[in-house]
């Protein structure tokens, strides 16, 4: 009985395709993620006061780059703001504009925790260890969207720009929450199968 490469356990090959698996899984549940985001704070955006006053004065600040700002800040990453001087200052938009509710801090928690354990499902995964290694897979398609977006949901503004935080978006948004959520998820569905 001889043995292939790819179904040997803890083979190169089958690493890959868990990880590749988990990679796409990251993507849709970041795409996924912001969709729903989208879906929940759009309409808020379009009829705030402060959309108001930025048409006004002639900034024209797209609602899906709004949204971006707050699906990262759904992670814990502040936008960085201009401010007076040529200083900078940031804010969670969830944490300190009423107006958007605190339930998108679940958007990206639940989309993680699926995507892992889809990824682990799709990838065969019979262990909690082969779980846990097609669920943190999810990090590879959520860190290229987090980089993604920080230039995506950039605006210029005059001199200056209003963007989500690099070092916050690509460590916090793109590595730690799907590394942990998505390490999370799949050695959930190994557990449960």
């Amino acid at each position: 009985m001889s043995t292939t490469p790819e179904s040997t356990p803890g083979s190169t090959p089958s690493t890959l395709r868990s990880v590749g698996g988990g990679g796409v899984a990251g993507l849709g549940a970041a795409l996924f993620g912001y969709l729903v985001t989208y879906l929940l704070s759009s309409s808020t955006i379009e009829n705030s006061t402060a959309s108001q006053v930025l048409e006004a004065f002639g900034s024209d600040i797209s609602t899906w780059k709004v949204v971006g700002w707050v699906f990262m800040s759904a992670h814990g990453v502040t936008t960085r703001f201009p401010g007076l001087f040529g200083t900078t200052s940031s804010a969670n938009l969830i944490e300190n504009v009423e107006a958007f509710s605190p339930v998108l801090y679940v958007v990206p928690v639940v989309a993680l925790l699926a995507a892992g354990a889809l990824a682990a499902v799709l990838s065969g995964a019979s262990s909690p260890r082969e779980g846990a290694l097609a669920g943190v897979g999810t990090t590879v398609g959520y860190f290229v969207f987090a980089l993604a977006g920080i230039a995506l949901f950039t605006v210029s503004v005059g001199d200056a720009a209003i963007s989500p935080d690099p070092v916050t978006s690509a460590l916090l948004a793109g590595v730690a929450y799907p590394a942990v959520l998505g390490t999370v998820g799949g050695v959930a569905a190994t557990a449960l199968r």
